[in-house]
């Protein structure tokens, strides 16, 4: 298997997993089991489908492990699905082209980074953000890229006119031409060319005829870790989650919005306090925090009325220049 756990330490004392084969590694950072790169897999394949490997056809079936730098090729009226084990999703259109770069994890940044090429055609991603790790989703396409840190959006590389446009359910895309960092926010969509700073018109609002197709689209693919819920249901265990945060990661100072999401128990809670991890706590059903630059883990405590506790976590990082 190509996506495996690594032991070992990079020179400059960072504990990382990468994707070598075939070595099987084992990350440790201080003596801990630290968390392992994605896994991914050809999950659905409908129609033609082509994997190379190493430059070479490779039997292809659903399930398939997708090793570094494998290419998929979807043919006409062809698609493919790749889903990694993080949750990410990503779907590839008919004569479309791919090829995964890579999956690195960051164990001292506690971040997931993987880069997929783009080399024609259509993609729908859902980059997906679980609570325990950060991730980096980041779509090469020539000289032009499109990075997210969590977001669902459809891509077309417009490989003739060294352009792509992008239509983004949820969450932010960003790129950047020269020194201009450029966002294309939850709900607009755009176009990007290479060496070429956009007009005010080059990104706008996305239609609802739009926005109604990509939400058929990720809802077949399942569901969002970045669709909060609500809450409010009463009887069973005393549950909570920490809803409110739309991006873990950000340019220190960093002020995050927080609030505790409550499934269960009696439905009225005697007392919520956070603890930020910088020694610095908060009682209440919301709250907002400011972090200097690191990594944090917020814990959330809450006991209802009949004195059922529960808790709930979650990472923030507060970075020199996240690019996000």
């Amino acid at each position: 298997m190509f996506f495996s756990k690594a032991r070992g330490r990079p020179a400059d004392g960072r504990f990382a997993a990468l994707l070598v084969p075939p070595a099987m590694l084992l990350l440790f950072s201080s003596g801990a089991l630290a968390q392992s790169p994605s896994e991914v897999r050809l999950v659905q394949i409908d129609g033609t489908v082509e994997l190379l490997r190493a430059g070479s056809p490779f039997p292809v079936a659903e399930g398939a492990v997708i090793q570094r730098d494998d290419v998929i090729r979807c043919a006409a009226k062809s698609a493919a699905v790749l889903k990694w084990s993080n949750g990410s999703i990503l779907r590839l259109y008919p004569e479309s082209e791919i090829t995964l770069s890579g999956v690195v994890y960051d164990a001292n940044k506690k971040i997931e980074k993987s880069v997929i090429q783009l080399a024609k055609g259509r993609i729908f991603a859902k980059g997906q953000v679980p609570e325990h790790i950060f991730c980096e989703f980041r779509i090469q396409m020539g000289k032009i890229f499109a990075l997210t840190q969590g977001a669902e959006f459809a891509l077309t590389y417009l490989a003739d006119k060294e352009a792509f446009q992008a239509f983004v359910l949820l969450g932010r895309l960003v790129t950047q031409i020269g020194t201009q960092r450029i966002r294309i926010e939850e709900g607009n969509q755009g176009t990007i060319r290479a060496g070429q700073a956009p007009d005010p018109s080059d990104i706008a609002p996305a239609s609802d005829s739009t926005k109604s197709a990509l939400t058929k689209v990720s809802s077949e693919l399942g569901g969002s870790l970045l669709v909060e819920e609500t809450g409010g249901d009463v009887g069973g265990p005393l549950r909570v989650k920490i809803g409110g945060v739309r991006n873990r990661r950000g340019n220190a100072p960093y002020a995050v919005n927080f609030k505790a999401i409550v499934h269960g128990g009696s439905g009225k809670v005697k007392s919520i306090r956070w603890d930020f991890g910088d020694g610095e706590s908060l009682e209440g059903k919301t709250s907002e925090h400011t972090f200097t630059q690191g990594v944090y883990v917020v814990i959330l405590r809450i006991v209802d009325e009949n004195g059922e506790e529960t808790s709930a976590q979650i990472s923030i990082s507060a970075e020199e220049d996240c690019a996000c």
